[in-house]
């Protein structure tokens, strides 16, 4: 289930140029520091649903409405040990294990890292608990 989150929180940052880092992109940013979009200081499971479907839409990068290793071919050049890594993380939002994930299959993909920042229960992340989720991210590293 932890998987699901590394197809939102990396693969966009793998979906980019190859100087993207694993787990944060430098263009785009981390989908935590993204998601607010009404900028109130914190981040509903809505509002995380939304901004992993925007990741969805950058990854596909050829437009043919599923994410596959063929939507990597940039990066795959430059380092294929990420798109292998990238490949086992999205295998887990790939209810049907085609090899391909569509929007439908991410869309029903849980959220373990939103329910697990999401301590207090009240459906939404703070900005403590994003910085908390994020410092367990850097300790996994």
């Amino acid at each position: 289930m932890i998987r699901i989150f590394a197809l939102a929180a990396l693969g966009l940052s793998l979906a980019l140029p190859a100087s993207a880092q694993f787990g944060r992109a430098r263009a785009g940013g981390d989908i935590l520091d993204k998601a607010d979009a009404d900028r109130d200081g914190y981040i509903t499971r809505e509002e995380y649903a939304a901004a992993r479907a925007a990741q969805f839409d950058r990854m596909d990068r050829n437009k043919d409405g599923s994410v596959t290793r063929a939507d990597f071919g940039r990066l795959a050049r430059f380092k294929p040990d990420a798109v292998d890594r990238l490949m086992s993380l999205l295998s887990a939002a790939d209810a049907d294990q085609d090899g391909r994930i569509t929007r439908a299959e991410l869309e029903a993909a849980p959220m373990p890292v939103f329910e697990r920042g999401d301590r207090d229960g009240d459906g939404r992340l703070s900005r403590d608990e994003v910085e908390a989720v994020k410092a367990q991210r850097k300790t996994r590293r």
